[in-house]
């Protein structure tokens, strides 16, 4: 009995420890996949199997690389760099279009524009589920919500000292895909409530310009 008590222990102590590791590899792949934009890149040389370059990054940026590469400093294990063509970002047009809406879908249930955003990143957006050590919960939303208004972390669950949480990503990394839910979403509350919305074929002319992302 007590043998297969220790083994239990162990399985579930393991399972936990890839749980914090695979949260902490989740955070920090974002936050590089979402803060590293590469402005040029210079001194391109080969040596042998090698590849040598400059990776000149935006400013904006820093201290969230900066984090990164801490992180990374120490840790033996390799890791990898993806370098993607830029997703062509949401319309401005289709993005005005979206606030205005909110805007007076607040005026008509009496609350803020900000607040009808965030019900509808809630309702139709993108997210990703985390399992970290409870006692680095507030320390993740803290960050995470600092990307901005629509990046909302909220636990779901907590159970044996570890935390589960949804992360929603807000619409400034969305896709062009996304963004269309979104936007589809505020003009249905909207018409609900006697909203005027732009026509059907207005609509579709802003979706035709939402494709490619």
């Amino acid at each position: 009995m007590l043998t297969a008590a220790l083994t239990a222990c162990t399985a579930t102590t393991a399972r936990r420890e890839k749980s914090a590791r695979d949260a902490a590899e989740f955070y920090l792949k974002r936050a590089t996949k979402m803060k590293a934009q590469i402005k040029h890149i210079a001194d391109v040389a080969c040596m042998g199997s090698t590849i040598e370059f400059t990776v000149v990054l935006d400013s904006l940026y820093r201290q969230d690389v900066f984090e990164v590469l801490n992180a990374m400093q120490g840790d033996k294990k390799p890791y990898t760099i993806t370098i993607d063509r830029q997703k062509r970002k949401r319309s401005l047009n289709a993005n005005n279009y979206m606030w205005q809406l909110c805007q007076k879908i607040a005026e008509k249930v009496g609350a803020t524009k900000e607040t009808v955003y965030r019900k509808n990143i809630r309702e139709v957006g993108s997210f990703e589920t985390v399992e970290l050590i409870s006692a680095g919960a507030a320390r993740f939303i803290r960050r995470w919500q600092a990307n901005g208004l629509g990046w909302i972390a909220e636990p779901l669950s907590e159970r044996n000292g570890y935390t589960t949480i949804i992360a929603y990503y807000g619409s400034s990394s969305y896709s062009t895909a996304e963004m269309s839910r979104l936007v589809e979403a505020v003009v249905e509350e909207a018409k609900a409530l006697g909203i005027e919305t732009m026509t059907p074929l207005e609509l579709d002319r802003l979706k035709a310009a939402w494709k490619g992302g």
